[in-house]
Formats: C-alpha cells, structure tokens, sequence
C-alpha cells in the first residue's frame, strides 16, 4: 500500500489562525481578560477547551471554560466559516487531488472536535479529499501524545511506519515521532521553521508548492535511516 499522509487541519490545509485568533481575542474580552497577539496565536491549533484555560488562566474544567469554548465555536461558524473557502492555503486542493490520484490514503488529525473539523471542511470543499477523520475527544489524550495519529494510521489500515504526518506546529511533530511516523512541517500556520526542526521534524516546506514533490515521492520507505533535518 501507497505511503498514508495524515495531515493537519487549522495553519496546514487552511489559513485559519487569524480568524482563530480574532475569535479567541473576541472571546477572552468578553470574559474580563486581556491578551496579547502571540499568547493567543500560539494557541491555535491546541484543543479549544485547553486554549480558552489558558488564556482565562482557569483550569480545564472550569464550566466558566465550557462557556467560553460553547462561544468560540459559535463565533467561529458566524465569522470564519462563511469564507473558509477562499482560506485553503494555496495548492493544498491540488496536491490533494495528485495524492488521492496516485493511491495515497489520506487523513485529517486535528484538536478540534468532529463537529467542528467537519464544519470546516465542509465549507472549503475539502471532505470528501480525505478517507478518515482522527478529532480531539476520539481518543484517550490529544496531540502531542501519538494516539491520534495511531488512530488514524489504524482507520486507514497502514503501519505507522508507512505514515508521514504534515503539520504547522510543534505539537504535530511531536505526535508524529511519538507515534514512529514520519514528521513534516509547513512553515504556513502557527510555528517558525526552526521551532519545527527542533521539535524532529524531518524536513520543512514553505507550502503545498515544495512538499508536493516530496509526499509523491514518499512511496519508499519515508523513514531514511539517519534521518538529517532539510529545510526547503
């Protein structure tokens, strides 16, 4: 079977942290808080419920959070869902296409709950791209913990071993080494490049331009066996 790529879905498919961040911003005043740009864009991309934590400095599973996170997920659906379709990062339905064309099972893993990540790819066309959907909540703990990843690979059933995970943030890498699957990053959502590169990943890209050519040439083994950081 062809290489399995699972990718993320907020900062790697779709250009969402700032309508994220507005939201949260939206959110956190309400509340009687204050943030600044970067602790709340460094937020996206996390598990909602843990994100409004955070930033209302409130644990988990304060009802005040539940609250909070019910809000944010109305605010998303009123502010960004009615143009999520012109925030697919460009290339992404493209190589999407050339992926599912040449065998390449596909998957999404993703923080945000089923509901939410259905909402979203709903509304940018891109759902029916993909043959599994791996959300926060489905399994035992969250990203950076390999569970979901290793949900994902068992839904699509590959090895993990045949697995490449694209991701924008740190906690993608992490889950995809923790899982033993390979690690991609993008430089197009939450984390730089070299945050990417310290946290394991294999190799990091500039958008879907630059990883196309390296997820279509995935069918070998994608783990090489001193695995060298390459940025491109």
């Amino acid at each position: 079977m062809s290489t399995a790529i699972l990718f993320d879905l907020d900062g790697t498919l779709v250009d969402t942290p700032a309508g994220m961040t507005t939201v949260l911003r939206a959110v956190v005043t309400e509340h009687g808080r204050t943030a600044t740009d970067d602790q709340l864009r460094r937020t996206v991309g996390r598990p909602l419920t843990a994100s409004l934590a955070t930033l209302l400095g409130l644990p988990v599973d304060d009802p005040e959070v539940g609250r909070a996170a019910d809000r944010a997920r109305r605010l998303f659906t009123e502010l960004v869902i009615p143009s999520a379709a012109r925030l697919v990062l460009p290339g992404v339905p493209e190589l999407l296409a050339a992926l599912r064309d040449r065998g390449h099972p596909l998957a999404v893993v993703t923080s945000k709950v089923r509901p939410s990540a259905i909402e979203l790819l709903a509304a940018t066309g891109l759902l029916d791209a993909f043959d599994s959907l791996s959300c926060h909540g489905m399994a035992e703990r969250g990203k950076p913990h390999a569970d979901l990843a290793l949900l994902a690979a068992d839904a699509l059933g590959v090895s993990p071993a045949r697995c490449i995970v694209v991701g924008d943030a740190v906690d993608d890498v992490r889950m995809a080494n923790a899982a033993g699957m390979t690690p991609f990053g993008v430089t197009t959502g939450v984390a730089s490049r070299a945050e990417l590169l310290l946290a394991g990943a294999r190799a990091v890209f500039t958008g879907a331009d630059t990883l196309g050519p390296a997820l279509l040439l995935s069918d070998s083994d994608p783990r090489p066996a001193r695995p060298q950081p390459e940025v491109i």
